[in-house]
């Protein structure tokens, strides 16, 4: 299936990821902080492609994150879902600015996690994302917010 970085300061975030995506075929890289995301999005051959961003991470945010993967021709082409806590309005539409593909609150629901990692990589042929306006579901956080 699809190669997947995992960018979150929880351990215990993570290895819930890695049990979710692992056993789904899906090959799981995790980095602990923003820095570490973007040094081994460069250097993992092939690239990953897809990539989980926490909002809240230390050395660099998942909007920093974001802002110096698009720097570089390398990375700015790999698709990213926020998993985040943060159901703030003004950082549901900052990721939707970013160009950031999905956007999933926790606590998730498993299923609902892969739906949205299938939506992005697509199952058959995951070197081709698909559109973002599938898989971003601002409405729901906009609408569960009010």
């Amino acid at each position: 299936m699809a190669r997947i970085l995992i960018g979150e300061d929880n351990v215990a975030n993570c290895e819930l990821l890695k049990k979710i995506l692992s056993p789904q075929g899906h090959r799981v890289f995790i980095a602990h902080n923003g820095r570490d995301v973007v040094e081994m999005a460069k250097r993992l051959q092939p690239p990953p492609q897809l990539l989980l961003l926490d909002i809240m991470m230390p050395i660099m945010d998942g909007f920093q994150t974001i802002a110096e993967l698009q720097r570089d021709w390398r990375t700015k082409s790999i698709p990213v879902m926020m998993v985040t806590s943060s159901s703030k309005t003004a950082d549901v539409l900052r990721s939707k600015a970013a160009g950031v593909a999905g956007y999933i609150l926790k606590p998730y629901e498993p299923k609902v996690l892969l739906e949205r990692i299938d939506q992005i990589v697509g199952k058959e042929a995951p070197e081709k994302a698909q559109p973002l306006s599938k898989t971003f579901s601002a409405s729901d956080l906009l609408e569960a917010e009010e």
